[in-house]
């Protein structure tokens, strides 16, 4: 039946049953639930098509990672998809997933009320312009970064992460550690080295490795930096991701170091895998569910025209498990 007979079955006007199918506020919350039910009862289903051509709107979110051709296979941001895709049902929208960098053709491109983008070390403010239409399409972008210009109608979720890394530096010198291995994984440009010596660990060029995204990448750096002379091996490594940071553990396992008695190892994300590891991480926390609700929040709103760009800044915290110890006997001095 199309909406009209379902209306008089219910003896509703079609305007009521619409604004209570769409969850619209000018109907009271057991108008609402009588509808449901009886659309449910009767096998009623709103044409998503119809509905997009009355609104103007598909309630459809796209989740885009450009540059990452690895999304699934990248923990952290499954889990931030997981949380992004909970917090759109709980708006009325439906979360649709473009996968790496590869282009599409404007005719494949699906139509969309809005854009969450996770910009990555090589997103540039074109690259936004030009997944939004140049502002056509309400965007809001994750990042670690703070943006120096914004995009029309692009707002920012921007996740604090020298927080976070402050507050494991100073706990990780607190605990008389001196030389800190660090391992990254896709930005050369941040500013560990002196964030390092400000609280008076000892990072050198040597002790820095690029890894990569991959556990085993991990695994291979930690193998570079603990296979070194015991009075240049770094005592604590920190990771730029647990994935990393993980592969760390077992690198250090294989060498028969015992974490943290004799390497302390330190990871960032705080991703599910992160209290598994064994010992569990001590780790850079992002609340993920938080960064998920607050994105699709300023996206629905200007979706719905309630608000315009805005910026909001998220903090990281550390979070102290079993493999971060003090610094081996042997190593203070």
């Amino acid at each position: 039946m199309n909406i009209t007979e379902f209306a008089k079955r219910l003896n509703l006007s079609i305007g009521t049953v619409s604004r209570a199918l769409n969850d619209r506020p000018e109907v009271s919350a057991e108008t609402r639930q009588y509808v449901l039910e009886k659309a449910e009862l009767l096998g009623f289903s709103r044409n998503p098509n119809a509905r997009h051509l009355a609104t103007g709107r598909t309630h459809l979110i796209q989740l885009e990672c450009p540059y990452n051709t690895q999304i699934l296979s990248d923990q952290y941001l499954v889990e931030l998809a997981r949380g992004l895709e909970t917090t759109a049902g709980a708006h009325g929208f439906d979360l649709l997933l473009h996968l790496g960098n590869h282009n599409k053709s404007k005719a494949d491109v699906p139509a969309v009320d809005g854009l969450i983008i996770v910009a990555g070390a090589e997103t540039t403010l074109s690259d936004i312009k030009s997944l939004t239409a140049y502002g056509h399409t309400p965007a809001v972008v994750i990042s670690d970064t703070y943006p120096t210009e914004l995009a029309a109608s692009t707002s920012y979720v921007q996740i604090d992460v020298q927080s976070g890394v402050r507050d494991a530096l100073k706990q990780i010198a607190a605990m008389g550690h001196k030389r800190l291995g660090y391992i990254r994984s896709d930005n050369p440009s941040d500013n560990m080295t002196d964030l390092a010596a400000g609280v008076g660990l000892v990072l050198t060029p040597e002790l820095i490795i690029q890894a990569g995204v991959s556990q085993q990448q991990g695994y291979n750096a930690a193998l570079q930096l603990l296979n070194r002379p015991r009075e240049s091996r770094p005592t604590v490594l920190l990771s730029r991701t647990d994935i990393l940071a993980a592969g760390a553990v077992q690198a250090a396992q294989h060498l028969g170091l015992r974490i943290p008695a004799d390497v302390s190892i330190v990871g960032h994300d705080d991703i599910d895998l992160a209290a598994l590891v064994s010992p569990p991480l001590t780790t850079i926390s992002i609340d993920l569910p938080s960064v998920a609700r607050t994105a699709m929040e300023l996206l629905t709103d200007m979706i719905a025209e309630r608000s315009g760009p805005a910026i909001r800044v998220l903090t990281t915290t550390l979070i102290v498990r079993g493999s971060l110890g003090r610094v081996p006997v042997l190593d203070q001095r």
